[in-house]
């Protein structure tokens, strides 16, 4: 039987019915949840939250890790030797049957992530818990379509636990939306030096031996949050683009990423200001039809011509040269960079002068724009309102990926969108109209806007464009 520390403590008293339990290496997390498993399991159902009386199929819990096979490892074994003679095993299945106070049975259930499918339209489950949380690929999306709506008619509880990895912050995400949904959802934190049972001097052995790598001994042993130094993004400020809250400017720009191998979607992105207000996603759009979709939203939604910006690659570059949208800019991310007064390397605002020097210190306009956006997302100017949560998922996935990438040459240059193809597994569509926006904030901040000055900025830029264009083709790129 457990004789639970601390920490453990406060989780078992706690109230809520959704925990984010993050902690150290063999700081008890997971025999805590073997306690927990037989806890939901064994006691009687008044003495629960669970709103659900008769279970046709009987009570369920489950436990889903990373894999099955580290499902076997972490916990069935466990389970085995701490229940296994109050049940039924089936080994293969990872199946326990456990006779419940109310004189019924409940069964556990103990899988991998991997087989998450299999679990869609379980009834009578009455808790879930999700280890290595942050190991788990597409963890909201699932678990929104997949676990959550099991505790409709049962009210069930569910815990997410794990030790934090700074590649796939979920525990992070969870704790920040947690944050914000009241008394039924909790965090908890400790550390391996928490669980009384380890021995002293393996700790402070282990803790010498970390010297020369501090963000392994935060990570692994403290459970802290490292923050990935060469991200462009601060993550929680990718998550709370979601919930910010920007002025509205009444001036509309439409940004559409055009599918272009058959396989990715076409994305419409909608915005007012610095507000993305609607996502719009097509498949099979040929170029006619993504013309007269455009026209038709621009009709709609009262947005000039020239606030509008395609991908101008491969079928993008018909769109982008249709005379049915005379005025439409035809965006690559190879051009060069756009100069502007803003420096990377200067203050803001410490110059005075009319004609201030027009400055570029990056690699191509794709780089300046992933920097400008991460500079806006980092300091909450940017909104995003959409309740898809893949969409929301997708773009936090996708912005996390971006580093910075510079390589020495006074350039500054992010990631590749080829390597981030690469490392998501999946061409990064949506974010790509959100980097396409930040082409109308750095070309309204070339000059000022007035008369003869917007008539020269304009003509400049299309100059440039032009110019980057014909070198394009004379060397055979696009």
């Amino acid at each position: 039987m457990l004789l639970p520390h601390k920490k453990q403590e406060e989780i078992i008293q706690s109230p809520a019915r959704f925990k984010v339990i993050r902690a150290g290496r063999k700081g008890g997390k997971t025999i805590g949840e073997v306690e927990t498993l037989g806890y939901k399991a064994v006691v009687a159902n008044k003495k629960t939250r669970i709103l659900k009386d008769v279970f046709q199929t009987g009570r369920k819990v489950l436990y889903i890790a990373p894999t099955q096979e580290q499902a076997r490892n972490i916990i069935w074994e466990s389970l085995k030797s701490r229940f296994g003679g109050l049940g039924k095993s089936n080994e293969q299945r990872m199946q326990m049957r456990i006779k419940n106070e109310d004189k019924e049975h409940t069964t556990i259930f103990v899988g991998g992530w991997e087989n998450r499918e299999n679990y869609r339209g379980l009834t009578d489950v009455t808790h879930i818990t999700f280890d290595e949380v942050d190991t788990l690929k597409d963890f909201f999306v699932s678990w929104k379509e997949i676990f959550r709506p099991m505790f409709l008619d049962t009210g069930g509880t569910a815990n997410f636990i794990g030790t934090p990895k700074k590649e796939n912050p979920n525990l992070r995400r969870l704790e920040k939306e947690f944050e914000q949904m009241g008394e039924s959802f909790a965090t908890f934190h400790f550390t391996s030096m928490d669980n009384p049972h380890l021995p002293r001097e393996e700790l402070e052995a282990l803790k010498k031996e970390y010297i020369g790598d501090k963000h392994s001994y935060q990570q692994e042993i403290l459970a802290e949050y490292v923050e990935d130094e060469g991200a462009l993004f601060r993550y929680t400020a990718l998550v709370d683009m979601f919930t910010n809250t920007v002025d509205k400017s009444n001036i509309k720009y439409l940004l559409v990423d055009i599918a272009d191998d058959g396989t990715d979607k076409t994305i419409f992105s909608f915005w007012n200001g610095l507000e993305c207000y609607k996502i719009d996603k097509y498949a099979h759009l040929n170029t006619e039809g993504i013309i007269n979709q455009i026209r038709e939203d621009a009709s709609k939604e009262r947005i000039p011509y020239s606030n509008i910006a395609v991908d101008a690659i491969g079928v993008g570059a018909g769109v982008a040269s249709s005379s049915m949208l005379s005025g439409i800019v035809g965006y690559k991310s190879s051009y060069g960079a756009l100069r502007t007064d803003k420096s990377i390397v200067h203050l803001p605002n410490k110059h005075y002068l009319k004609d201030a020097p027009l400055t570029s210190e990056y690699k191509n306009l794709r780089s300046q724009c992933l920097f400008e956006l991460a500079r806006l997302v980092n300091n909450h100017q940017i909104a995003v309102k959409t309740e898809d949560g893949r969409i929301k998922s997708d773009i936090i996935e996708e912005l996390a990926t971006y580093q910075d990438a510079s390589i020495g040459d006074g350039k500054k240059m992010a990631t590749m969108k080829e390597n981030v193809k690469e490392l998501i597994g999946r061409s990064p569509d949506i974010s790509d109209t959100l980097i396409m926006r930040m082409y109308f904030v750095l070309r309204d901040s070339m000059l000022p806007m007035e008369g003869e000055e917007q008539d020269k900025l304009n003509n400049a830029i299309f100059n440039q464009f032009d110019r980057a264009f014909a070198n394009q083709q004379m060397h055979g790129t696009k």
